[in-house]
């Protein structure tokens, strides 16, 4: 396929968008970078770039947020490069937000970054949850995928749910597993409830329902913004 795809422009074009630029030569493998999607949240697909992606891998669990946040600027400069190539007409008004909120986390207001981020990233989140192509073993397999689909909400989650841990992806699923990975704990659960705790992740709910200092971190506000750009 390689081979054919240095005669074939829609060939070589196809083979890019499967695989990220950040993944290509980074020796890393499916089953090491998708658990910093689902299990931390972080992005990995075209941002962060591939030696932060490889030292994320290798990072133990409670620093790798802090290892992301000391290489913003290499991050956030990705991250302007991409939204910039975003040209559909349908997503201009997203674009310029989201580069006013890189602007406002580089003015180190990353509250009103990370308001901003949250508030654009919603409805892309939700519309990037909605499956586009799903392959089932059986009808009770489908029929077991219909059943846990509950609320737009919970989309992406009972998704990445579907495939066991231990499962081996489909290879055109990985890459899929990669873009939703983070939007789970983008909607981690909280009503705003008398005694209820506030998640210590990024949340939408918690952003919107009972914003506080706390939630608004310079941590959670880098992760919301950078979830965009993929």
């Amino acid at each position: 396929m390689l081979e054919q795809a240095k005669s074939n422009g829609a060939l070589a074009h196809a083979l890019q968008l499967s695989r990220p630029e950040n993944w290509r030569g980074s020796g890393l493998t499916p089953e090491q970078i998708l658990p910093l999607a689902v299990e931390d949240g972080i992005p990995v697909a075209w941002v962060p770039s591939t030696n932060v992606l490889q030292e994320l891998v290798v990072a133990p669990k409670n620093r790798r947020l802090e290892l992301l946040l000391s290489h913003r600027d290499t991050v956030f400069d990705q991250c302007r490069t991409l939204v910039r190539q975003c040209s559909d007409a349908w997503i201009k008004d997203q674009r310029a937000l989201v580069d006013r909120a890189l602007d406002a986390f580089a003015e180190e207001h990353h509250e009103a970054a990370m308001a901003l981020a949250v508030a654009v990233g919603e409805p892309l989140a939700v519309w990037a949850s909605e499956p586009r192509v799903r392959v089932f073993d059986s009808k009770a397999d489908m029929d077991g995928w219909e059943k846990k689909r509950r609320g737009k909400y919970c989309l992406a989650k009972a998704e990445l749910a579907a495939v066991a841990p231990t499962a081996k992806l489909r290879r055109f699923e990985v890459l899929r597993h990669a873009l939703i990975g983070p939007i789970p704990k983008f909607f981690t659960p909280f009503h705003g409830e008398p005694g209820e705790l506030i998640p210590d992740t990024v949340s939408r709910h918690a952003t919107v329902h009972k914003p506080t200092v706390a939630h608004f971190s310079v941590e959670n506000a880098l992760l919301t913004i950078t979830e965009f750009p993929t």
